[in-house]
């Protein structure tokens, strides 16, 4: 990875980051880009921010408006299909 990445391998990785540790060098290289591109500054701040809005819903419990379960199972379906699961 090069020290100051593209804006699109940037937000490739506050995508990655969600989800997975990222290597000491590319979590340098995101942080540093973000420091001076206030775009993808913006676009990782909102990638948190939904994550917050969705762990806050789901943790609202029973009560919380989301999919039914029909249409979890028409999802799940779908994408295993298209997986070729």
């Amino acid at each position: 990875m090069k020290w100051i990445p593209t804006c699109k391998e940037t937000t490739v990785l506050a995508s990655r980051a969600m989800d997975v540790g990222l290597p000491f060098a590319d979590r340098m290289a995101m942080h540093l880009h973000l420091a001076i591109c206030e775009n993808c500054a913006r676009f990782a701040r909102q990638l948190q921010e939904m994550r917050r809005l969705f762990r806050a819903d789901a943790d609202a419990g029973d009560d919380a408006r989301g999919l039914t379960d029909a249409a979890r199972q028409r999802i799940a379906t779908e994408l295993q299909d298209k997986l070729g699961h």
